[in-house]
């Protein structure tokens, strides 16, 4: 977890602390849901923009060296555009 500090108006902290000591979790804890909330309703943070990749060889007898070899292969099947030094 990384440590944030920030300023909200007098009311939200009433509001966050009245729903802290009703529900017994740490005003932390609000703050991280609604946040999360708030970037989940905006942004996909799930979607892996390589996840379209995942499947697309099935040749189970292929290299096995992708992990550590990525870019060369991503080059390669892009039709050679872009740079790899290996």
């Amino acid at each position: 977890m990384r440590r944030k500090q920030l300023y909200i108006d007098e009311d939200l902290d009433r509001g966050l602390k009245r729903l802290a000591a009703e529900t017994g979790e740490s005003e932390a804890a609000h703050v991280r849901a609604a946040l999360r909330a708030y970037l989940d309703a905006r942004l996909d943070l799930t979607a892996d923009p390589l996840g379209s990749l995942v499947g697309m060889v099935s040749d189970r007898r292929g290299p096995v060296d992708v992990a550590e070899q990525h870019d060369k292969y991503l080059y390669e099947a892009a039709g050679g555009r872009g740079r790899y030094d290996a």
